[in-house]
């Protein structure tokens, strides 16, 4: 099975005839995941066999717009990590709620220059700020080592809680999953007058396919039923059970729909609250479907 993930920001007059395109192509038989299109471009993650994602690719290539696309591949096994297929029409490809022209946006370092930003010890060079654009519970499971978070609990914050004075006269470099974030988070600090900006080129999961045993610590956060993507898999775990304290990296969902807030449980805890993050979100799971509210 192949996960295939992709993002393009480019001018797309018709969203509508392309999504219907899209899902004559990606047919709900063969391919799971999400592809997100808006009038400011595409972003997407699938997963099917290697067939189908070469199919997909081929309908893009054939295209002008999406000719010199990038796509990032994982392999996994067994079934398919999404639940469905699903092709949306969005404002943005990614919710920002900030207009930034996207021509100012940082450079792209490669993986190797990312590397240069380190010592021979390990440790980020003087001057430079490298900032992580993801949600809280992405970094809590893991990061660049000396990487600082934004606490975001959701990327439409970053314009609201970005320390721009703590970026000035600094080399600021961010990173994201797959890029598709840093794209605008570059754009509004470069508008915002931070000169040295730039960003870990398709980010995450391709630094992670060149250099898996560097400076990465933990594991990476995939928006898919896996919840997290090995990395370093000999790594040890950078996070601790949010019940117990023990060191873990076990993600998942609270069973409480009402709650749903992504935790980092240990086997035992997660077994002792029926997959619930509190005491209190297990009552609401266990109790009977017949109990007056």
């Amino acid at each position: 099975m192949i996960v295939l993930g992709f993002y393009k920001y480019v001018e797309i007059d018709n969203p509508n005839r392309l999504a219907e395109s899209l899902r004559e192509i990606c047919n709900k038989q063969f391919y799971r995941g999400t592809i997100l299109v808006s009038n400011e471009g595409i972003n997407g993650s699938v997963s099917s066999n290697r067939q189908n994602t070469d199919a997909l690719r081929k309908f893009f290539s054939d295209d002008s717009r999406f000719s010199d696309m990038f796509y990032k591949e994982e392999e996994t096994y067994g079934e398919h990590p999404f639940k469905k297929m699903k092709i949306r029409i969005k404002k943005e490809i990614v919710r920002f709620d900030f207009d930034v022209d996207l021509k100012n946006r940082g450079d792209h370092i490669s993986p190797d220059q990312f590397l240069e930003l380190y010592d021979k010890d390990g440790n980020l060079k003087e001057n430079v700020v490298l900032l992580d654009t993801r949600n809280d519970y992405e970094f809590e499971v893991g990061r660049f080592r000396g990487a600082t978070h934004v606490n975001l609990k959701t990327f439409r914050e970053f314009t609201k809680k970005i320390d721009l004075n703590e970026l000035k006269n600094k080399k600021v470099v961010m990173y994201c999953t797959g890029g598709v974030r840093c794209e605008k988070a570059t754009a509004f600090v470069k508008e915002q007058g931070i000169k040295d900006v730039s960003q870990l080129n398709q980010g995450i999961i391709q630094f992670g396919k060149e250099h898996q045993k560097s400076v990465w610590e933990g594991k990476c956060f995939v928006f898919d039923k896996r919840m997290v993507s090995p990395m370093n898999s000999e790594g040890e775990p950078v996070s601790n059970c949010y019940i117990c304290g023990t060191s873990s990296d076990f993600l998942r969902n609270c069973r409480n729909v009402d709650c749903n807030r992504f935790y980092v449980s240990c086997p035992t805890c997660e077994e002792k609250l029926n997959k619930c993050c509190s005491k209190e979100c297990q009552k609401i799971v266990d109790k009977p479907k017949d109990a007056v509210a």
